[in-house]
């Protein structure tokens, strides 16, 4: 794994850190709101739907934790208070995006941006694909184009989407990172 994604980590004003046991409730509630909109359709009792969110998310945490090898499980926190999740796979010829899952009174405030910048110039340093997965309905789709993420396939309803290196000029700056205000506690 890459020795940059040693946390405690800091994007701007945001500090990452791997999930612990305390975690947990939190990571639940933030599934049960990214499941929110999905599940309005339908005719159950918000019991209901948080007992049906609550399985999906001890299955995808298991599921991760089993199939990713390389996974890094990180909160994304601002002046302690928790905002948000990511998820990446740190593999030595790809660095996955798994999930990226902000409370709803963050989106919209630069984060997923601050994060991609850091995230894309962490691939480019290290000479690293990225992909992700993401509904073709999600927002974030025009971030990650933004970001020079090209669809590579369909999956359901979800796009597959790759991101190669960019190549390093002979006059590029060495610290790439300061760009996107990377440090390291």
């Amino acid at each position: 794994m890459s020795a940059e994604l040693q946390p405690p980590l800091t994007i701007g004003a945001l500090q990452l850190r791997l999930v612990d046991e305390a975690d947990y409730p939190f990571m639940r509630s933030l599934y049960r709101v990214v499941r929110s909109n999905e599940l309005s359709v339908t005719n159950w009792t918000q019991a209901a739907k948080d007992q049906f969110c609550d399985a999906q998310f001890a299955q995808q945490d298991q599921y991760y934790r089993a199939n990713y090898l390389h996974a890094r499980f990180f909160i994304i926190e601002h002046n302690a208070q928790r905002l948000g999740r990511l998820y990446l796979s740190d593999e030595p010829d790809l660095l996955a995006l798994m999930d990226i899952s902000l409370i709803e009174s963050q989106r919209g405030q630069g984060h997923g941006t601050a994060i991609m910048q850091w995230l894309t110039a962490l691939a480019d340093r290290t000479q690293r694909v990225m992909r992700l997965y993401v509904e073709t309905d999600n927002p974030a789709l025009r971030l990650y184009e933004r970001f020079g993420f090209q669809p590579n396939d369909r999956h359901g309803v979800y796009v597959k989407m790759l991101r190669s290196p960019a190549t390093a000029s002979p006059t590029a700056s060495p610290t790439a990172a300061s760009s996107a205000n990377l440090s390291r506690d």
